[in-house]
């Protein structure tokens, strides 16, 4: 896959016209002040057509934005669990409710200040609680997609094992857990959160008990859940993410 061609979506190409708005640049301006590459290859990557793979990820990178986001992936290139999990996102509605709260690595304590916005870039080595304010009372599943493609179960688990929740905002790690924050470990790339809020207890054999550690999902463990979402008509989907950084 690293030496095709890759091209913007739909999506992708509003998302590349805001860039340039915000930074006051025109697709001229790239090639003549930025010498990024030719007119034809800047004028191609803007009308979603294919470029070289390299070249994409670049002109991405000069306006500040994840080359993932941009680019167009047919299912057939994505493993299974990226396919699968793209199918949950696709459920999800978008929200500013839930979000990450630096704490303070030299005391790791309670009762951090409700801030006026989420953090939407982490540095590695920063720690965090995750907020999540819900709308309405239910089961949490609390999923997290990391930089390397894994995705966790966070909730439940020994960091969340209260996953009957009422209004309200709710932090992870809870009170009682082990830990107090999450460390941002890894590479810099996108963390994405998926929260699934349930009005029973999700009928899942792999649901994690409150004691567990997070749970590693797997395609089999994927595929029963986007099973269950879909036949669920009172379950409500939120999605986030967010930005790890050196």
């Amino acid at each position: 896959m690293s030496n095709r061609s890759l091209s913007a979506s739909p999506q992708g190409q509003e998302k590349l016209r805001k860039a340039l708005e915000r930074q006051n640049l025109t697709q001229m301006a790239l090639v003549n002040e930025r010498g990024i590459a030719s007119w034809s290859t800047i004028n191609r990557f803007f009308n979603g057509k294919p470029v070289k793979r390299e070249l994409f990820i670049e002109i991405c990178n000069e306006l500040n934005l994840n080359w993932q986001d941009i680019a167009t992936f047919p299912e057939e290139e994505l493993n299974p669990t990226d396919a699968l999990w793209l199918q949950l996102i696709e459920l999800a509605s978008p929200t500013k409710d839930i979000g990450l709260v630096l704490a303070k690595e030299q005391t790791l304590g309670w009762g951090t200040k409700s801030p006026s916005r989420y953090e939407k870039s982490v540095s590695v080595g920063a720690y965090i609680q995750v907020e999540v304010n819900l709308n309405i009372q239910g089961y949490l599943l609390l999923l997290l997609k990391d930089t390397s493609g894994e995705v966790c179960c966070f909730c439940p688990s020994c960091f969340a094992p209260e996953n009957k929740l009422e209004t309200g905002k709710t932090t992870l790690p809870q009170a009682d857990s082990p830990i107090t924050s999450f460390p941002i470990e890894g590479t810099p790339g996108k963390e994405q959160i998926l929260a699934i809020i349930t009005p029973k207890i999700p009928n899942l054999e792999w649901l994690p008990n409150p004691s567990d550690e997070p749970l590693t999902l797997t395609e089999d463990y994927l595929n029963t859940l986007l099973d269950y979402t879909n036949s669920s008509k009172e379950t409500q989907i939120l999605y986030t993410e967010y930005q790890v950084v050196k």
